[in-house]
């Protein structure tokens, strides 16, 4: 979905000012510093209002610049993202995902293992490693419940 460039622009000014506005004056100096040449020399285009029909080159990304808010629920970046988190909750979200994995694979190779046991199975499986025993480990995280 293409947004219309001024709009965008002028949305990403707006929260520039209200969140860096020392950044936002660096940018204002600077863009009065360009000479007259400023678009054939950066968007190789004669004329600075040929730049809006340029497409960009790859997958339209969302600018996050609202500060990120440790609750999703109110995580400016986030409501931007629309359907997604923003970055910082999707490494969070991600990073979680990651360290339930094992549970949730154990789960499914033994319906009645439970949290501590599974646990257990893992600092098992980590001391075995660093013993140089991890056979035995992958035996013990993967060996069907024979007890009942």
């Amino acid at each position: 979905m293409t947004q219309d460039p001024f709009e965008v622009a002028g949305d990403l000014w707006r929260r520039l000012v209200e969140h860096q506005p020392a950044v936002a004056a660096a940018i204002a100096l600077r863009l009065r510093a360009l000479p007259e040449d400023w678009s054939a020399r950066e968007l190789c285009v004669t004329r600075p209002e040929a730049a809006l029909t340029i497409a960009s080159s790859g997958p339209e990304h969302r600018v996050e610049v609202l500060p990120y808010e440790t609750d999703v629920e109110f995580c400016g970046a986030c409501c931007e993202a629309e359907d997604d988190f923003c970055r910082y909750h999707k490494g969070i979200s991600d990073g979680y995902q990651m360290l339930s994995q094992p549970l949730l694979d154990a789960a499914k190779l033994d319906h009645d293992v439970t949290v501590r046991a599974m646990l257990q199975r893992l600092a098992d499986a980590e001391n075995a490693h660093e013993s140089g025993a991890i056979e035995d480990a992958v035996d013990q995280l993967t060996k069907e419940n024979t007890d009942g």
